[in-house]
């Protein structure tokens, strides 16, 4: 007990001599900083030395990892959007004492001569901007180096791959901010960074409540082999047919899942700013068409689901009465039961305004081309009325797993019976089958009416095709209108074909390509081809060369054995139309090396990844 006591006592004593040793060193320490000030630079020169002893290893560890934007897929991982990060090089040119070997290190890696970068050397600016758009590997390459004064720029560029492709649907982004379609509508899910799962509730996370740590991409119910199609198609026909406007929608019956949408003329989100009034238009949603353009179909529906369970054959049309003999109230009551011009959600965030309030305004005796397609799938699924969907399911990087869409209230509503949903079934397969033999249902209408335009009017005329496959159970319900503003009738031109042979044929096609084989696995990588696509289309500068090269402009380079970007530095003024083949280094070219390019304006190059 006596021993604890003493050395209790030791220690009060040492601890005031501890405490005034430390003042003393402190007001040492503070008198030597008082005579010899240290400037910020000084500060932050240790810092860095202390900085530099730490192992490499350990700043890798501790260096946050590079998040972009999510991207988008369509059904079969194709890409419809993705983010590439490029950077902007600078220099402090009084930072660096070597201008001379600066400039000849960095030829090489950013493709601009030594002699133009010694040139921009000589500047009083802090800061000179040495290049621009370079890539990860370019970066990477310039650091190894160590170079003084040295700094980075990074941008992150926003691409979609197929342009005007489902343009609609996807929407763009401003500043790595989704302003229209799925890009707004899911841009919390798709910015860098983690999320609250309640704030997507409609997809079904497995009790992960904070997804998308290390990034998200969203996967479409979209099938871009199929959209391409329909494009294609559509644009044509609008030139045969003289048409000033197209839309087209392509759906599964049996789940509401949208597989392509194509409105004509269309427009190109790498370049939105360009759009005007084509890019505010949406005629998915907009009441286009009178509800006596659905009379033939609407008619017999009505007049089975008026039979209740009895099951007695429609009389021909030629000898039935009118509605089939239905009184205007049962005919309204059984479109009423049908949710005929019921709303519809519009699946995308637009900036659309009225347009898209209109869409679901009721009694107003008009329905859009996406309620016509909701409306007909629930007669030959069953009975079942879908809401439409064009999202499929999100992929969480972290966690390397695919979250589907969770059923939420009303995402399908059973408006018949399953007797009733039989019956109509078959009753609109013998009637409005391509042919005897089967194959496909197709109908067909036009209608003409006067619109508003602006203080005038103009006569409209609409063709309307709908088509299903295969006819006794379908699988694909396509839905196409073209409009004509003018009522002249069309020249001869050929063998024209109908819009009604033109739909048949496409839809064939269309049911055909949907039975191929389909991938289901999330890439491990981005695109090589894509992002040669992107390299080229960041090509816009088509400055002068000095003049010291004007001759050596006129002739083809040598560009086999070089990179992708090296050679488009090498074409870089010479405006040739480029068409690339493969992905790697260049392993042949055309024209050849030394060719004159007088009057010469394109050139193709194959890549391949063994050189």
């Amino acid at each position: 007990m006596y021993t604890v006591r003493t050395r209790q006592k030791k220690r009060r004593k040492i601890r005031p001599a501890v405490a005034g040793i430390f003042i003393l060193l402190s007001a040492a320490a503070g008198g030597v900083l008082y005579r010899l000030p240290l400037s910020l630079q000084d500060i932050s020169r240790i810092i860095q030395l202390a900085a530099d002893k730490i192992p490499q290893s350990q700043q890798d560890k501790t260096a946050p990892e590079e998040i972009l934007r999510g991207s988008i897929y369509d059904r079969n991982f194709k890409e419809l959007a993705v983010s590439y990060p490029l950077y902007s090089l600078y220099i402090h040119p009084a930072k660096n004492t070597n201008h001379n070997r600066t400039a000849k290190q960095l030829a090489d890696i950013i493709h601009v001569p030594a002699d133009e970068l010694q040139l921009r050397f000589k500047t009083s600016a802090r800061a000179v901007q040495l290049a621009d758009d370079l890539d990860s590997d370019q970066v990477n390459a310039v650091e190894r180096l160590h170079l003084d004064g040295i700094s980075w720029k990074r941008n992150e560029v926003r691409y979609y791959p197929e342009n005007e492709a489902a343009a609609n649907v996807i929407g763009y982004t401003a500043d790595s901010v989704g302003l229209y379609g799925i890009e707004k509508k899911y841009d919390l899910a798709l910015q860098p960074g983690g999320y609250k799962a309640a704030d997507l509730a409609e997809i079904d996370f497995s009790g992960n409540h904070m997804p998308g740590a290390k990034g998200t991409d969203l996967v479409l119910t979209l099938d871009l082999a199929l959209q391409k199609q329909i494009d294609a198609h559509l644009r044509r026909m609008l030139r045969e047919q003289k048409g000033v406007r197209g839309v087209a929608l392509l759906m599964e019956p049996t789940s509401g899942k949208i597989l392509a949408s194509s409105i004509q003329p269309s427009f190109n989100p790498n370049y939105f700013w360009r759009t005007g009034d084509t890019g505010g238009r949406d005629l998915l949603f907009q009441p286009l068409f009178s509800r006596s353009t659905l009379q033939p179909i609407l008619a017999r529906v009505a007049a089975i689901v008026h039979q209740g369970e009895e099951d007695h054959p429609l009389l021909p049309i030629t000898v039935a009465a009118v509605n089939f003999g239905l009184k205007s109230k049962e005919y309204a009551e059984v479109e009423r039961r049908l949710r005929i011009d019921g709303p519809v959600a519009d699946s995308l965030a637009r900036d659309m305004g009225k347009a898209s309030a209109s869409n679901n305004d009721r009694g107003n005796g008009r329905l859009s081309l996406m309620q016509i397609g909701v409306d007909l799938a629930s007669l030959v699924n069953g009975g079942w009325r879908h809401t439409p969907a064009f999202l499929d399911s999100v992929y969480d990087v972290e966690k390397g797993r695919r979250f589907s869409k969770r059923q939420q209230e009303n995402d399908e509503i059973h408006v018949l019976s399953p007797a009733q949903g039989v019956r109509i079934r078959r009753d609109l397969a013998a009637h409005f089958a391509d042919s005897k033999k089967g194959g496909c249902l197709v109908f067909h209408a036009a209608d003409t009416r006067v619109e508003p335009a602006g203080a005038f009017c103009r006569y409209v005329q609409r063709q309307l095709f709908v088509g299903m496959i295969p006819d006794r159970k379908p699988a694909m319900l396509l839905l196409m209108a073209i409009d004509r503003d003018q009522l002249a009738p069309l020249a001869k031109k050929g063998q024209r074909s109908s819009m009604r042979e033109e739909g048949k044929f496409l839809l064939a096609n269309l049911y055909a390509t949907a039975g191929k084989e389909q991938v289901a696995v999330h890439p491990a990588a981005k695109d090589r081809k894509n992002f040669a696509r992107f390299l080229i289309s960041r090509r816009v500068d088509y400055s002068p060369l000095p003049v010291e090269q004007t001759a050596g402009a006129m002739e083809m380079p040598r560009l086999v054995g070089l990179s992708l970007r090296k050679a488009l530095r090498q074409l870089n003024g010479r405006k040739l139309s480029i068409a690339i083949e493969g992905s790697g280094k260049i392993v042949a070219q055309s024209p050849a090396p030394g060719v004159r390019l007088q009057g010469v304006k394109s050139c193709r190059l194959t890549l391949d990844s063994e050189i």
